[in-house]
């Protein structure tokens, strides 16, 4: 094989495909056609000598090369990073550390604790990132974040994980809801013919099939929680969330069911760069301390 190296270019659409495994997606992500991101990926494909996609109906999957190269390049970004942590420490500057906490659900008071817990520590600056499970995952890969409080990745992006607790799943339902006189809600029975707002992307395009071949509606909003509680208040659609940021979400014109039968698991996990620093690792031991858990 000739020698080869990766273009600005060529990386960024790579990530990106490979971070949404559809082609139309990832095209309109990074303000390209259709046809053009597979142009690309064909030519880097040709350039390597070896298949890196497998295409079907549903998507794309890396192939055993598309692995290789993958593990790689994110060794690379992570080497670089170390690079410039390295040289920020020799310059006197803060250690930079990016926590990704979903807004929807990690309030005020919950950053506010981190912040306030290592303020005095001049070596470190907490930098609290909202975002999407995906994002999260994504940058984590490829070193652009130390940690995260999320769901489980795919198993294929290798990230290491630290269980939060399995915790019990409830819905946010309008107190004006029939199903609110219940004492538990049924996932494969109350839900047919409701509507299911979700606001991430990420879980609204994990979960389409399981809602739709139980009869229930999924509703796409922003990610915007006085939105969503409005959509389930005024119009009796439902919210399905973990029991732990359930009781958070709770109001006047919205209350909380469990909710029993789910055909899926939303579990929170704290997701972790591989290669941790010290001080790194010292915050993601804080974020883990209240589940009785801790990153080793």
């Amino acid at each position: 094989m000739t020698m080869f190296r990766l273009s600005d270019e060529q990386r960024r659409y790579f990530y990106a495909l490979c971070s949404d495994g559809n082609i139309t997606r990832a095209a309109q992500r990074l303000f390209l056609s259709r046809q053009g991101l597979s142009r690309s990926m064909r030519e880097l494909e040709k350039s390597l000598g070896t298949s890196l996609f497998v295409r079907g109906k549903r998507g794309v999957t890396l192939t055993s090369a598309g692995r290789i190269l993958l593990r790689h390049l994110r060794e690379e970004d992570r080497a670089w990073e170390n690079c410039m942590a390295a040289l920020r420490v020799i310059e006197g500057e803060p250690e930079l550390v990016r926590v990704g906490l979903l807004s929807m659900f990690v309030g005020y008071e919950q950053k506010r604790r981190l912040l306030s817990r290592f303020e005095r520590n001049g070596e470190l600056r907490i930098e609290i990132v909202d975002g999407d499970h995906d994002v999260f995952w994504e940058a984590i890969a490829a070193g652009n974040m130390e940690c995260a409080v999320t769901i489980r990745p795919p198993d294929h992006l290798g990230i290491p994980c630290v269980d939060l607790g399995k915790e019990a799943i409830e819905v946010l339902l309008s107190r004006d809801d029939p199903l609110a006189q219940k004492q538990t809600v049924d996932f494969t029975r109350d839900l047919r013919g409701k509507t299911v707002v979700q606001t991430s992307p990420y879980k609204g395009r994990l979960y389409e099939a399981v809602f739709r071949s139980h009869g229930i509606l999924s509703e796409p909003i922003l990610h915007d929680r006085n939105l969503m509680l409005a959509q389930v208040s005024a119009r009796h659609h439902c919210f399905i969330i973990q029991a732990e940021y359930a009781a958070d979400l709770v109001n006047d014109e919205v209350c909380r069911r469990p909710l029993v039968n789910v055909p899926f698991e939303m579990s929170s996990v704290l997701v972790l760069r591989p290669d941790l620093s010290p001080l790194a690792l010292e915050v993601a031991r804080a974020i883990a301390a209240p589940y009785s858990v801790s990153p080793t």
